[in-house]
């Protein structure tokens, strides 16, 4: 369902663009099962998708419900004694470097 937008219709985080083309600014609003797309009269003619979802419903960029339900295998790992890094880097120096007066240290 396509509606055109009135200036009450926008809320403060609501962008001002097409969310599909990025260039002309919201006329129309069309509503959907997972929110609203807020687009320009030539993208919701043309039922242009939106490129990016920028607030989505948990206020995060890019973050929605359908990523939350989706588990990463590498992120729940077994619990055990935390390991180090692939790469830990060189060894620091022993001993420590003095400062040097009229310098800060780096």
């Amino acid at each position: 369902m396509i509606q055109t937008v009135h200036p009450g219709d926008l809320r403060p985080t609501d962008t001002a663009l097409c969310e599909a083309c990025w260039t002309e600014p919201v006329q129309r609003m069309r509503l959907t099962s997972h929110g609203r797309d807020l687009l320009c009269r030539a993208c919701a003619d043309s039922g242009s998708p939106p490129r990016v979802e920028l607030f989505p419903p948990l206020g995060i960029y890019g973050l929605t419900y359908r990523k939350l339900g989706e588990p990463r295998a590498d992120k729940h790992r077994s619990p055990g004694a935390p390991q180090t890094p692939p790469n830990p880097g060189p060894p620091l120096p022993s001993p420590p470097p003095q400062p040097t007066p009229g310098r800060p240290p780096v």
